[in-house]
């Protein structure tokens, strides 16, 4: 029971990433421009303050904390639920993927996009490095969101790290399980691009663990 919950709150959380995602498609759609780009990224935000507010279960959210925990049952036990919460993001978010393509099909602007999107995404020739800072920043607005005290500064962390990984083009594992199923144009490359990414933004988020861990160890001793 307790890994199905798991496996519904991943679908949640698909379904929540997707839904920030698809605001960032139909606002840079239409607006073009640097100022447009920027207001798509800060809505792509939405989704993750979804899924920490309602407490959804996100890969990219929990694959920085695998290693907390007091006891070593509860590694182990953070270990098994993120390859559950994961098949869970990838059902939740290739279905509202596929449900806005069919939704969006025949609105010109936004099939281009989502096409262009898509290609981009396997096209770039930097995608362990987007893939690495999207993860550092996705556990960075995590982290803000858990340990920072007014409940406003959580949601701007949360804004702040997002919009920024967004607009810089960083690519997110499971966003781009929506954008691939929203493209409804099914190719090897996206396969691939999944898998990468979905490492890379896992290097990403325990290297920045390792970072904070580090600091607060040495802060410690200093002490």
């Amino acid at each position: 029971m307790k890994y199905l919950k798991v496996l519904l709150f991943g679908i949640f959380a698909g379904l929540a990433i997707g839904l920030g995602s698809l605001a960032f498609t139909v606002v840079s759609a239409y607006l073009t421009d640097a100022m447009g780009l920027f207001l798509a990224s800060a809505l792509f935000s939405v989704g993750l303050i979804l899924v920490c507010v309602l407490g959804l279960q996100l890969y990219t959210g929990k694959i920085g904390t695998v290693f907390d925990g007091e006891a070593k049952r509860d590694v182990i036990n953070n270990a098994i639920n993120l390859p559950i919460m994961l098949v869970g993001n990838t059902i939740g978010a290739f279905a509202i993927g596929i449900v806005c393509h069919f939704i969006f099909m025949n609105v010109p602007e936004v099939a281009n996009r989502i096409a262009a999107i898509a290609q981009g995404k396997i096209d770039s020739n930097t995608v362990f490095i987007q893939g690495i800072l999207c993860g550092a920043l996705v556990y960075i607005a995590v982290y803000f969101y858990k340990n920072l005290q007014n409940y406003g500064m959580k949601i701007i962390g949360i804004i702040t790290a997002v919009t920024l990984f967004v607009y810089c083009g960083f690519q997110h594992c499971v966003a781009n399980m929506f954008y691939f199923g929203m493209d409804f144009s099914w190719k090897l490359e996206y396969l691939w691009n999944i898998l990468i990414v979905i490492l890379t933004n896992s290097i990403g988020a325990l290297l920045v663990r390792c970072i904070v861990h580090l600091a607060a160890i040495l802060a410690s001793k200093k002490e």
